[in-house]
């Protein structure tokens, strides 16, 4: 019985700092070469349904359904072989919670392809004020080690415990935006006072504030100088300390844009904190420090109004090469 309880604390343990996903899109592709291409045949001798993901996870997605093949063509784009008879579609990876999407209500066809786009859930900070010091704090049956952590958005139960005080045994709300509670305990007998849970700063609007293993990359602006398109972005480590590179010669994970007519260009001049170079840049990274990085990309149409689709090559030795896209950002014109 001891040995089930620790598995079961172990276990809540292990689930409360688990990384989330959710699902952005789910259609059906009107042609996909690669998909197409490749398809195979699932038990009933049947063409499969074909699902091309695209996410923020470099490696590791899978699905809880049978896959007949998968391919994992880049980093964060992959090709799942499925049966068309699956009315649902269950998406796991290490460290992140499960994931399970209705399909297009119409139901997966033979052998058509369709486009999956999934994005990470960003963790919050959250900040717990507690006074006069607790002597445990325990969170989803996790005790907190310290005041401030991180972890994802959701409903959590919370005990403050301390000798000769009022034990507070609550359930709270974290939502997606960095939060801060403070508590007041009061003594065996008496009152406690709890203060309200007050809520600060907002998320960035997702489609161009994106967060990928502990590192915020927020795009601040899209101008275009004449037939060069210069794209201003912020990085915010909110981990450890770490080295982080922006890759511009990588063969495989270089930095592009797409143009609103499909045209692809390539970075030609890379910034990042005091660095200049038409090439990849390394710096470390000191958390919680916004450091500013700017791409210049040539001879782009001088008609596009958007960038459809904004590439950007990174590598840090905790996560290795993979890229952060961007989609559909307005240029202004200067």
């Amino acid at each position: 019985m001891k040995k089930l309880l620790i598995f079961t604390l172990l276990l809540a343990a292990l689930g409360l700092f688990a990384n989330e996903f959710k699902l952005i899109e789910f259609r059906k592709l009107p042609a996909d070469f690669h998909g197409e291409r490749n398809s195979v045949e699932d038990m009933d001798m049947e063409y499969c349904a074909v699902l091309k993901v695209e996410t923020g996870i470099p490696t590791g997605l899978n699905l809880k359904q049978k896959v007949y093949k998968k391919e994992n063509v880049e980093p964060g784009v992959y090709y799942f072989f499925v049966t068309h008879k699956e009315k649902q579609i269950t998406f796991t990876a290490p460290k992140y919670e499960s994931l399970t999407v209705d399909v297009p209500k119409e139901g997966l066809k033979k052998g058509v392809v369709y486009y999956v786009k999934l994005e990470s859930i960003p963790d919050v900070t959250v900040t717990l004020k507690v006074s006069p010091q607790a002597d445990r704090i325990i969170l989803n049956n996790k005790v907190i080690q310290k005041n401030k952590f991180k972890t994802a958005p959701g409903n959590y139960s919370l005990q403050i415990e301390k000798k000769g005080y009022e034990t507070i045994d609550e359930q709270i709300k974290i939502d997606d935006r960095n939060c801060y509670f403070s508590y007041t305990l009061g003594k065996e007998g008496k009152t406690k006072v709890v203060e309200v849970p007050v809520a600060k700063t907002p998320q960035e609007p997702a489609q161009f504030s994106l967060e990928r293993f502990d590192v915020i990359y927020e795009i601040t602006s899209c101008e275009r100088y004449e037939d060069q398109i210069v794209i201003y972005m912020n990085i915010t480590n909110v981990g450890d300390d770490r080295d982080l590179k922006i890759l511009v010669w990588d063969r495989k994970f270089k930095s592009r844009i797409i143009d609103d007519s499909g045209n692809e260009f390539f970075s030609q001049k890379l910034n990042f904190a005091n660095k200049s170079k038409n090439g990849d840049i390394q710096i470390n990274l000191v958390s919680d420090i916004p450091t500013k990085a700017s791409l210049i990309f040539k001879k782009v149409n001088k008609k596009a109004v958007t960038i459809s689709k904004f590439d950007l090559g990174v590598w840090t030795k905790q996560s290795d090469r993979f890229r952060i896209t961007f989609r559909d950002i307005p240029i202004t014109k200067k």
